[in-house]
């Protein structure tokens, strides 16, 4: 499945790259760590990605126009850095949640990567954000037995027709996708939750299908069976031509189907257990200009990644930093030291502008 994920990716001219140990681990959203300072740590492993849904909001899949590049991640680099995480916010119940701008089943390394995280002291839970579509049973059950508690499965139609349009993938197959459900729920120790997508005017009657489906199944064993998301339109993601619901209407709606069908639908923290902890530091503040060596593509088009000259050895203090500059100047930028400016640091994600171009 990844070469033939790979080759699709040529055929847009989009680079692999793999990153190793000479690139820092948090800074980007498109690999490596994002901590949002809670007791939840997002892994994400790799940004491949074999569908293209219709509301993706970060652009993933073969029909992107807008990235060029993609990142698979070393193993080793990743559970190290976890740990090094693990250890700086001192929480004693850590959840290490496997997402990312792509599907973390594309990743080769998967069972490798559970396995090494699961070691980790005061890693509690580990979930993964999946659509299934690259697993069979053998390699379901591996993934159980190495750690992996949850997988929240992306499912946002029952019928099969809505539900290969919605995933942008005329070979998407719901039923089988439903089949490997049952298979986790029956035949291993891991969790399932369904987080469909709800885009409105394109899938509102598939919501009760879901919930349905979801309460049939009998998943949901430690967690509310189905999180169903609110379709946000994004910069980059792709942009489906309907009416986007207000908060208010949404958790309005959700409210409604919570009385018809008797779920919870409208989670609290502690259904998850997320609770605030030590966030990592912010290293570069808006406005600080940072010497950098440009490394390689970001992962959208007019976008590269770079180093800081001064690196210190620790994911906790080391950053990679996305720097805007046009495409056009990519044999002339990659390789080169210049001088950033930081135009955005939220969230540890830095964006920064070059000064000497």
């Amino acid at each position: 499945m990844l070469r033939e994920i790979e080759k699709r990716q040529d055929r847009t001219r989009r680079k692999i790259v793999r990153i190793s140990e000479q690139i820092p681990m948090v800074g980007t959203r498109a690999f490596g760590i994002v901590d949002m300072g809670t007791n939840v740590i997002e892994l994400r492993p790799t940004s491949l990605c074999p569908l293209s849904c219709i509301f993706c909001s970060v652009n993933a899949g073969p029909r992107s126009r807008v990235r060029w590049a993609e990142y698979i991640v070393d193993p080793d680099i990743l559970i190290e850095a976890v740990r090094e995480v693990v250890h700086y916010k001192n929480c004693k119940r850590v959840e290490i949640h496997i997402d990312g701008m792509g599907e973390p089943g594309t990743y080769p390394y998967l069972v490798e990567l559970v396995q090494g995280v699961r070691e980790i002291e005061n890693v509690q839970v580990i979930s993964m954000q999946t659509r299934l579509v690259t697993f069979n049973e053998r390699k379901l059950a591996e993934l159980a037995e190495a750690g992996v508690d949850r997988f929240n499965v992306s499912v946002d139609a029952v019928d099969p027709g809505r539900a290969r349009y919605l995933s942008g993938t005329e070979w998407y197959n719901i039923g089988r996708v439903i089949e490997l459900v049952r298979f986790v729920v029956e035949s291993t120790r891991s969790d399932v939750i369904f987080t469909p997508v709800w885009v409105p005017g394109i899938n509102d009657e598939e919501m009760p299908r879901i919930i349905e489906l979801a309460k049939s199944l009998k998943i949901g064993k430690k967690w509310p069976p189905v999180l169903i998301q609110k379709y946000v339109p994004h910069r980059h993601g792709r942009k489906v031509p309907t009416r986007e619901m207000s908060w208010n209407e949404f958790f309005r709606r959700l409210r409604e189907l919570e009385k018809v069908y008797n779920i919870k639908l409208v989670p609290s923290i502690e259904d998850f257990n997320i609770h605030k902890e030590r966030s990592l530091p912010i290293v570069y503040r808006r406005g600080e200009v940072v010497k950098v060596r440009i490394v390689e593509r970001g992962i959208f088009v007019n976008e590269y990644l770079a180093v800081p000259l001064k690196l210190s050895g620790s994911t906790v203090h080391d950053r990679v930093i996305t720097v805007i500059a046009s495409s056009k100047l990519e044999d002339l930028l990659i390789g080169q030291r210049v001088r950033v400016r930081i135009v955005e640091n939220r969230n540890n994600i830095y964006i920064a502008e070059p000064l000497d171009f």
